[in-house]
């Protein structure tokens, strides 16, 4: 830790939380003003020349990566906001309800979509600025409509209404047991069982919120171009702002773009010179390819459809963009050498698949394996042995090292912080940590949660999981549930320290796999209590980064905290009640198109087949595949063996302090080493461009351009993109019934990939 006096108080990034204020001084009036309030004060100056444009365009450049929290963004604040409102509370609610309702459907469908949280920042920026002007706002109707539509409003009804339109990790394990278990379980149990699992984590976000939400240094990158479209919207005169013409001219353009790549002319989600030269080559597709799913890993393509770019090669900050390049580098050099060297058998199957293999080749009858529900190991002996194909076997290997340098590097590297920050749960200890950060000072003006409120939820939570656990008759034993809570709040913290500190979030899908596996040595053959370990480790896990995130959402904005974890909570609620009614109500009324393979055109169970297959491939077949005989068994060692990849970089540091070498990121260097495993690839080659453009080339250029319009400009794509998908997917991709193609021709010839590849292996 750095000692409390600052040589640049503005940007101290060395510090951990704490609501007391440092040294003080004495003030012109006699009055005790603190270094933080001089600090804040100074900040704010610096920002009035940054938006009159008096700066130098030194002042302009970012040169760290967290100076965007004070160079982007504004510490304006006005206590007075009112942010609990009459259309808090009615937007809120009805957009929490409409994103639960949509979320679940979407989760049922043959296209899995998500809602975006910027549509509904936008839709909600629209009609709460209609309400504003249309309800009556004299006399005693002033509580409906107390003034302007404000930021805090904005913000309250998108964190409530994003915490609620998802489909929680809890629905899968329930719809599963009710599909292929036929284990229904009663209303209370199984919304509790939601609302349970999502309360361990904001648990855990508020007893690690001083640590990676108060200090400067935790800035959140994923937030920055969030925040920076809030403050646009609000404190920017909305006839002359710069800022918000360019946010709306930018919309507007993607907004009739998307159409052309997204439906007409879909060639352009990834040309591929050398798929226009040959569209028969499965080694051409394999390495070129990458517009279908699962179809290549898109070497030298290029995508123009902004939907799989996305904005976060505008706003990661540049090392990581570094570390995940390298990472893709070694993509391409080890997923082609697996395969065509052959490896555990690749070329008897797919290049790119998900899917477990019999040794024909055929997909793996799993639910052959189970008798009564567990693992039988008579019919295993009938069946034959398990196989991934080569790439996937590959990621479960390189994500497994990524965990473990995950430690090394994270204890390593941030030591400094986190020591003084577990002091603090020592009831003896006298020493408060201390944040020098302005956005944190004019926070100071509100109420904090108690760490107190947190433990209570946090025991709330845990018993509320295992009363669940045990009326749901998941096979979980209690000690199995607490071990696996255990580990999900070491990695909630190891993990959120990333996306906190660089804005690495690549771990949902890995972490996943690490509390399978963990869970199938705890409970082995058992497949339901592998899913119920799965949904207990990363999902309060994922719940507590998303709240962290918020927090600094709210600390960014000026959201008092208490408000801020009401509209967690509050969201949350909404979101199990809904998500419950609909997954029963869809349920009922389309099982039988729900247990089929290929589902019907308005309804499938793919999501949760999919869940119910990972299940019993790690729960039913972890100890064949990755136990110490098994084909697979360095899967687990690369756990082990990660710990130990850092350290070359750590020594090299200390042999060459300023090289440089504390900037690269093992983890994720790991972690992208075979990223080109699953799903569409094209957009890897312009997103590395993007990035490299954005945050090197305009930053350092034109630092005055990059720090006013960089981050709004990555909000104004984003925010394009994902209203007319939306549009789209309702009107003419089937997310209402009947979809309606755009006719064939040579820019959608529905014979090839999307590139014009050969088709994927099916």
């Amino acid at each position: 830790m750095a000692d409390v006096e600052n040589t640049r108080p503005t940007l101290d990034d060395k510090q951990s939380a704490s609501d007391d204020a440092s040294v003080e001084k004495k003030g012109l009036d006699g009055a005790e003003v603190t270094e933080d309030a001089i600090m804040a004060k100074e900040v704010e100056e610096f920002e009035e020349r940054l938006q009159k444009d008096e700066a130098t365009d030194e002042e302009y450049l970012v040169q760290e990566a967290y100076e965007v929290a004070i160079k982007v963004l504004s510490t304006h604040d006005d206590p007075e906001l009112p942010s609990l409102t009459f259309r808090t509370f009615i937007l809120g609610l009805g957009f929490s309800a409409f994103g639960a309702v949509l979320a679940q459907i979407y989760y049922f469908k043959p296209q899995t979509l998500s809602v975006s949280t910027l549509f509904l920042l936008v839709l909600s920026y629209w009609i709460g600025n209609a309400m504003a002007m249309i309800l009556p706002s004299h006399g005693i109707f002033r509580w409906i409509n107390p003034g302007p539509f404000n930021i805090k409003e904005h913000v309250a009804i998108i964190i409530m209404s994003s915490t609620a339109a998802v489909s929680a990790t809890a629905i899968q394990v329930i719809s599963v047991q009710d599909l292929y278990y036929n284990n229904k379980l009663n209303p209370g149990l199984a919304i509790f069982t939601l609302i349970g699992s999502q309360l361990l984590g904001y648990g855990y976000a508020g007893l690690l919120q001083d640590l990676l939400v108060k200090p400067t240094k935790c800035f959140w990158p994923s937030t920055i171009s969030t925040a920076n479209l809030f403050q646009a919207l609000h404190f920017d005169n909305q006839m002359t702002s710069k800022r918000v013409r360019l946010f709306w001219t930018v919309f507007l353009v993607m907004f009739v773009w998307e159409i052309v790549p997204q439906w007409m002319f879909p060639l352009l989600t990834g040309v591929s010179i050398f798929c226009l030269a040959n569209n028969n080559s499965t080694v051409f597709r394999n390495v070129f390819g990458g517009a279908s799913n699962n179809e290549g890993m898109g070497l030298l393509s290029w995508c123009f459809d902004w939907n799989l770019i996305g904005s976060d090669c505008l706003f990661s900050p540049l090392w990581l963009q570094i570390n995940q390049d390298i990472g893709i580098f070694l993509t391409y050099i080890l997923m082609a050498g697996v395969y065509y060297g052959n490896l555990w058998r690749a070329k008897d199957f797919p290049f790119m698949s998900q899917a477990i293999f019999a040794e024909d080749g055929s997909q793996y009858n799993q639910t052959a394996l189970l008798t009564n529900g567990k693992f039988d190991p008579v019919k295993y002996e009938q069946l034959g042995p398990a196989f991934f194909s080569a790439t996937n076997a590959l990621y479960f290997m390189t994500s497994n090292l990524s965990l473990g340098a995950t430690f090394t590097h994270v204890f390593f590297w941030h030591w400094e912080d986190i020591k003084p920050f577990l002091r603090t749960f020592n009831p003896w200890n006298r020493t408060p940590l201390e944040v020098h950060d302005p956005h944190y000072e004019k926070m100071k003006v509100y109420k904090q949660i108690p760490r107190w409120w947190y433990f209570v939820l946090l025991a709330a939570a845990y018993a509320i999981a295992q009363a669940t656990n045990y009326g749901g008759h998941s096979g979980l034993p209690w000690w199995a549930l607490t071990v696996i809570l255990l580990i999900s709040f070491v990695l909630s913290m190891l993990f959120a320290t990333l996306a906190a500190t660089i804005g690495f979030r690549e771990f949902n899908t890995s972490a996943n796999g690490f509390y399978q596996m963990i869970t199938a040595y705890l409970v082995p053959g058992d497949p339901i209590a592998n899913m119920y370990g799965a949904l207990y480790g990363q999902h309060p896990q994922g719940q507590c980064i998303a709240m962290l995130g918020d927090l600094k959402l709210g600390q960014y904005v000026k959201l008092a905290p208490r408000v801020t974890f009401a509209m967690q909570v509050l969201g949350t609620v909404v979101g199990a009640i809904l998500n419950y009614i609909m997954m029963v109500t869809i349920i009922d009324a389309n099982r039988d198109a729900l247990l089929s393979i290929s589902g019907t055109r308005l309804w499938s169970g793919q999501n949760a087949q999919s869940f119910n297959t990972n299940g019993i491939s790690w729960g039913g077949l972890a100890p064949q595949m990755f136990g110490i005989h098994g084909i697979y068994h360095m899967v687990p060692i690369c756990l082990a063996i990660g710990v130990f990849l850092p350290l070359p970089f750590i020594v090299a540091w200390y042999i060459w302090p300023k090289a440089g070498f504390e900037n690269f990121s093992t983890p994720i260097i790991l972690q992208y080493s075979c990223f080109l495993s699953v799903g569409i690839n094209t957009s890897v080659n312009p997103s590395m461009a993007i990035g490299i453009l954005s945050q090197w080339w305009v930053r350092t250029r034109y630092p005055r351009w990059f720090t006013k319009y960089n981050y709004i400009v990555a909000a104004a794509l984003d925010g394009g993109t994902q209203v007319i998908s939306f549009i789209l997917n309702f009107a003419v991709f089937g997310a209402s019934g009947t979809p309606h193609l755009f006719p064939g021709w040579w820019g959608n010839d529905f014979s090839l990939s999307a590139d014009r590849c050969a088709l994927p292996d099916n």
